[in-house]
């Protein structure tokens, strides 16, 4: 451990280094054999942490142990990155390092240090044994960013890397990297130190070797000198964990850095010493300046690195030398004294409370390359007459920002007139006044914030006046108000402000007019500023009394002054400025598509607007004129024959002129269209937005108002540019539907302005599509449904699908579509790919209510809190207006105002008509705001005060089963066991329509047979009786399924080998061993068409297991045997065989027959029985007659399970026993089948599999 105590230089020590300081310079307290370092900074206490402070965590190696002496670096070294250790948790500390181990190491430690891997590691070879393609490549990594940074050279140009590392070779490494890496030379630093090495076995070692060790030994990287025979032993090999402590003690080595100063004079009684480090404790520093005295020495404020000297007066050009702690750290010139061209009080009038200090501010003016720092000012006050208030003159040094600064207060209500003056120029000086008093005396407060207003808005402030020597409000005090700018100025530079009505003004003594404003009982009086592109500060400033004397010697105030003088008390506000909100708004407007557009009113090009204000935030409802940059640039050449578009639903309907305004939406946002008549070709156009500062909509573009000029549009002839996937509702293109609505997909193909060419004379067909369904419903496509997340792919021979929400809910949909448009020319067939176009489809439940939906409230209901919008498409569902859980709940009337949800509720209850309301949601904040309530319509429903005569009930439940009924019965069946008896009347729940209606205690008859129920509705006076008969359920035969099939045995068909054919137009059709089985049941279709090739042509679709042959009417036998052998080998599964080659086929259909079929053995079926309870005992080998679907089938028992709930029954074929028909009656032993009780079994189910 090491502490350094500093006067003149902060010392930061390597282990166990002790300096002393003695008579102002560094001095060892031992020997000269200890590197040090040295920066411009000072302290009391050093501890360098590295040298005291334990490893934050230790490494884990297996073979480590804690008494491993070597232990603490190699966990410093894990802990940095450096050493990784063995795959198998050891470190192998005794293994002898290698040379290429080294190189890792050091490499290591290099990107530690920000050092990086050549990006040329890989193709250029640094050691001539270590090529590029040395197998371990981070060993190649490493020895180049080694070799690199020179700190690891090699002998002889080979690295050597599997050698093993002697110690003083790894002497030669360890200097040469402290010297690369942190640019020491320790042989230098010893040498100049007079170091003398101790070591005692350094003889026969070359020169290299020798001064490397020593250098370690001066920078105490070695111990060797401190142990008994003093011997480095540099020919020993060095293990792993001698290295690493080696490394260790290397990398925490602190870096030695002289001190460095600049000096500068910066005026004639100052200087400036600016160093490398910050200054922590300059009262420690020792400054001397050759023949020139140091006043002071101070850190400044806004650098700590640099120390401000103040000195006596300085020689001009006369050359100074500065020390620190005795030694010269630079020199400077002195300079002349400056002598500020002007000197000027920063605030001429100031309010001072009493027994608080008055800052006083005088700004220097000085030469052009001047210093506006350390000159001399003097602040001058008077005293009074009868000495109560003693004269202060006081001197004050400016800063760098050439400010000098006095303070003082006063403890009595006074006021005082200061004078400041530059020391070397009386004749510059600047007057101020400050007002004294117990409290502030005039202060004015915004009302209306904000630094910035509107033109031809207002901004109010509020005035306070109090007494100086009490301190307590004034009334009737008259204050004259005006703004800065617009006294003594000429009349060209007046601000455009009227305060108060008044154009405040004081251009002269005759052309001065103030508005005037009087103190209220409180003391405060009020003023309104209003202006048009001004910048003004308002002041307030005490009016003095005009006063005349009449002829009876009356002195009768007559008025006030309205003129400013800077001794008058006064106070002012911050600057404000009147604008145009709109003159920093930015207008973004980008061409929707390429720069060549179609000419023609249905082409065009479209443009999109985005306004934002000068926060970045989008600016709704604001007017933009757009209008043709060709037009109005005032150049004469420059001319277009474009028009904007009007737009119509979407529609562009007709040309409407070369200027118009849009206004922006909610989003910022708005659109145009511009276009040129057909036959104006090779014309152009460049679209100009602004916004204009007055109110004139439509008005041209003056300097000063916000603007955007449009990417440039060409207009050519229509021709075939690409393609679209569009949707339609009907005829309408579109994305959004209804939930009821159906959206055709099409492709069209498009021209230069994205619109469908018409007459392009191409056929889009077989258009292969992939739906997306990417709502949370179900949609169908071409009568196929695809649920949420899900994708279909289908081929639309017509080129178009039908997209549907499957139950007219909210959903969507994303289509990708992929084809080849064709047409023929001249007998050439044309074709135009498209691919993965896309399109999408948003459907919207007309019953939902959307997150942002606005129609009339038809009901509401306070038991539930929810209410019923309705619009055209009818009664929505209803929602929640209050009491769901993690949302809040908003409510907003008419004119904006919020309302509580009993206000809300109210509000519906007392409307006499129609009430229109937005509903809006975002995130879990729900909003109802009333847009309207009408005189007319039908006012919301009360359901729950329509209700109040209801006695009807919405469910009954017995212990907890419900029971089913209508009118005032209803019936309840329990489980088999189920002990009625036991039922209580608490038991019996009624839940009633109207929650205001009343439900009386159930009673019972019949042993918990029969309950009777009374409900009282809401009003008290209707009321109603239910009956609910309870009883035990039967026995019930649950299902009866078939799993095993009984098979009825047939004698064999047929020869064996043969397969099933068909004759069709003299054609014979002979299944193959492709089709599988005995070729039976396969269709062959001739059908008249259009084949892709030829006379015919064949398909096989093996779903259907159907050929289909597409024949001319011309095709004869030989043609269709030519189609069916030119199937794919997969496809082939008929032959043919013709009658006559040449005769003329015709349409036929058919389906093969006659393959061979063996002989089948009859076997028996089974049926499994399920029952709800227990049947009564039945054994293996019983035999039960069962009736199906009418007809008699006798089974025996096969199985029974142990609870007697499950039956196998085994039968012989019964062409009855299938899938669908029904089991009426089971008999045993000729008499209906009996559960456990001896109840009649209820047998009746359809037979399952």
């Amino acid at each position: 451990m090491c502490s350094c105590l500093f006067t003149a230089f902060l010392c930061i020590c390597s282990r166990d280094i002790f300096y002393e300081l003695r008579g102002g310079n560094f001095s060892m307290a031992n020997q000269p054999k200890k590197y040090k370092k040295f920066v411009a900074t000072a302290a009391t206490a050093t501890l360098v942490a590295s040298a005291i402070v334990p490893v934050a965590s230790a490494a884990s190696f297996t073979d480590v142990p804690n008494s491993n002496s070597h232990k603490d670096a190699i966990s410093s070294l894990v802990d940095a990155g450096i050493i990784k250790g063995y795959p198998d948790g050891t470190f192998k500390p005794d293994q002898y390092v290698s040379r290429g181990q080294v190189v890792k190491l050091l490499g290591r430690w290099l990107e530690t240090e920000g050092n990086e891997i050549p990006a040329d590691w890989n193709t250029k070879q640094r050691f001539n044994d270590l090529p590029v393609t040395t197998a371990d490549k981070e060993l190649v990594q490493y020895a180049a960013l080694v070799k690199d940074a020179g700190a690891f050279n090699g002998a002889n140009g080979n690295l050597n890397y599997s050698q093993n590392m002697a110690r003083q070779q790894m002497a030669i490494v360890l200097v040469r990297a402290i010297k690369e890496i942190q640019g020491v030379d320790l042989v230098k630093e010893y040498k100049d130190a007079k170091f003398t090495s101790e070591i005692s076995d350094l003889g026969g070692l070359n020169t290299e070797q020798r001064e490397a060790i020593t250098a370690l030994e001066y920078a105490e990287l070695t111990k060797a000198a401190t142990l008994p025979g003093k011997a480095f032993k540099p020919n020993d090999t060095i293990t792993r964990a001698q290295f690493a402590s080696f490394l260790d003690r290397t990398m925490k080595l602190e870096v030695p850095s002289h001190a460095k100063a600049a000096v500068k004079a910066i005026n004639n009684t100052t200087v400036e010493v600016t160093f490398d480090q910050e200054v922590d404790n300059v009262q420690a520093l020792n400054f001397e300046i050759k023949d020139l005295e140091v006043k002071n020495a101070a850190v400044k404020l806004t650098n700590k690195k640099v120390v401000v000297l103040t000195t006596a007066p300085q020689t001009a050009d006369k050359e100074y030398t500065v020390s620190l702690g005795g030694e010269e750290i630079g020199k400077f010139k002195g300079v002349n004294a400056v002598i500020p061209t002007k000197v000027d009080l920063v605030e001429k009038s100031t309010q001072g409370k009493l027994g608080q200090q008055v800052t006083l501010k005088a700004q220097v003016t000085v030469a052009e390359g001047a210093s506006k720092a350390g000159i001399p000012v003097t602040f001058f006050i008077p005293g009074s007459a009868n000495g109560v208030k003693a004269p202060v003159t006081v001197e004050a040094l400016t800063n760098d920002e050439g400010i000098a600064t006095y303070s003082y207060t006063r403890y009595a209500a006074t006021n005082d007139t200061v004078t400041v003056y530059a020391n070397g120029d009386r004749s510059k000086f600047s007057t101020g006044y400050v007002f004294w008093a117990v409290d502030q005396t005039l202060t004015i407060t915004e009302v209306t914030e904000g630094a910035t207003i509107n033109n031809g808005a207002n901004k109010t402030y509020k005035v306070t006046y109090k007494d100086p020597e009490t301190g307590k409000p004034v009334s009737g005090k008259t204050l004259n108000v005006s703004v800065k700018e617009n006294i003594d100025v000429t009349v060209d530079k007046l601000q455009n402000v009227t305060i108060n009505g008044t154009a405040v003004v004081q251009t002269s003594d005759i052309n001065t007019k103030a508005a005037q404003i009087k103190t209220d009982s409180k003391g405060e009086a009020t003023f309104t500023v209003s202006g048009s592109n001004a910048v003004v500060t308002p002041v307030v400033f005490e009016a003095t009394p005009i006063n005349t004397t009449n002829t009876n010697g009356t002195v009768v105030t007559t008025g006030f002054n309205q003129k400013y003088t800077p001794d008058t008390l006064q106070a002012s506000a911050a600057k404000v400025t009147f604008g145009a909100v709109q003159a920093s708004y930015n207008i973004e407007v980008k061409r929707d598509g390429g720069e060549v557009a179609a000419t023609g009113l249905k082409n065009g090009r479209k443009y999109n607007i985005v306004v934002k204000d000068k926060d970045g935030k989008l600016a709704a409802n604001e007017t933009v004129n757009v209008a043709f940059n060709e037009n109005i640039d005032g150049v004469i050449s420059t001319v277009t024959s474009a028009k904007f578009v009007k737009v119509v639903d979407d529609e562009q309907v007709a040309f409407d002129g070369d200027k118009i305004t849009v206004k922006t939406n909610s989003k910022g946002e708005a659109s145009f269209v511009i276009a040129t008549p057909d036959d104006k070709v090779n014309t152009y156009a460049t679209p100009i937005a602004w916004i204009g500062i007055s109110n004139q909509n439509g008005a041209n573009l003056n300097k000063g108002e916000p603007f955007a000029i449009a990417p440039i549009s060409y207009f050519q002839a229509e021709y075939l540019e690409g393609s679209k996937l569009v949707s339609k509702n009907g005829s309408k293109e579109t994305s959004k539907f209804s939930g009821k609505d159906k959206a055709t997909f099409e492709v069209q193909l498009t021209n230069q302005s994205g619109k469908e060419v018409a007459t392009s004379g191409y056929e889009i067909k077989d258009v292969s599509y992939t739906i997306y369904n990417t709502g949370a419903e179900d949609v169908t496509v071409n009568g196929v449904d695809i649920q949420p997340n899900r994708v279909h792919t289908l081929i639309a021979p017509d080129g178009k699908i039908a997209v549907t929400s499957k139950d007219e809910k909210s959903t969507s949909v994303k289509v990708i579509a992929t084809g080849v448009a064709k047409k023929t020319e001249n007998g050439i067939v044309k074709e135009f790919a498209f691919t993965s176009k896309e399109a999408t489809a948003t459907f919207t439940s007309t019953s939902e209510v959307t997150n942002l939906f606005t129609g009339n409230i038809k009901s509401f209901n306070t038991d539930k809190k929810t209410v019923v919008f309705n619009d055209k498409d009818g009664d929505k569902a209803a929602i929640k207006y209050a009491g769901e859980t993690g949302k809040t709940y908003v409510y907003k009337n008419v004119n904006g105002a919020p309302l509580s949800e009993a206000q809300f509720v109210q509000l519906l209850k007392d409307a006499t008509g129609s009430v229109k309301a937005t509903y809006e949601v975002k995130d879990n904040t729900v909003t109802f705001y009333v847009l309207a309530i009408n005189n007319g319509g039908d006012k919301p429903a009360d359901t729950i005060a329509v209700g109040e005569e209801d006695t009807s009930v919405s469910s009954i439940k017995v212990k907890n089963v419900a029971a089913t009924g209508s009118g005032n019965t209803y019936n309840v069946v329990f489980p088999v066991g189920t002990d009625l008896a036991a039922i209580k009347a608490e038991d019996v729940v009624v839940t009633t329509t109207n929650s205001g209606a009343k439900v009386a205690k159930a009673t019972t008859a019949n042993n918990g047979a029969t309950w009777t129920v009374e409900v009282t509705a809401k009003d008290g006076k209707a009321k109603a009786t239910y009956t609910i008969n309870a009883s035990v359920s039967a026995t019930v035969l649950n299902s009866a399924k078939i799993t095993t099939e009984a098979k009825e045995g047939k004698p064999e068909a047929g020869t064996p080998g043969t397969k099933g054919s068909v004759e069709l137009s003299g054609v014979k059709f002979t299944a193959t061993d492709a089709a599988g089985g005995n070729g039976d049941g396969i269709t062959v279709n001739l059908v008249v068409g259009t084949p892709t090739a030829g006379e015919a042509s064949a398909a096989y679709n093996a779903t259907n297991k159907e050929v289909t042959v597409t024949i001319k009417d011309t095709a004869t036998q030989g043609d269709v045997k030519t189609a069916i052998e030119a199937l794919p080998t997969a496809d082939k599964v008929v032959t043919a065989t013709t009658t006559a080659d040449t005769t003329v086929v015709t349409a036929k259909t058919g389906k093969t027959t006659g393959g061979y079929v063996a002989a089948t053995q009859a076997t028996n079926g089974e049926l499994v029985l399920t029952f709800s309870d227990a049947v009564e005992t039945l054994v293996v080998g019983d035999i039960l007659d069962l009736t199906v679907d009418g007809k008699p089938v006798s089974g025996t028992v096969a199985t029974v399970s142990a609870d007697k709930k499950v039956i196998t029954v085994s039968h012989a074929y019964n062409a009855s026993v299938v899938v669908d028909k029904a089991l009426t009656a089971i008999k045993f032993k000729n008499v209906d089948l009996k559960d456990a009780g001896g109840n009649t079994v209820k047998t009746s189910t359809v037979i399952t599999k």
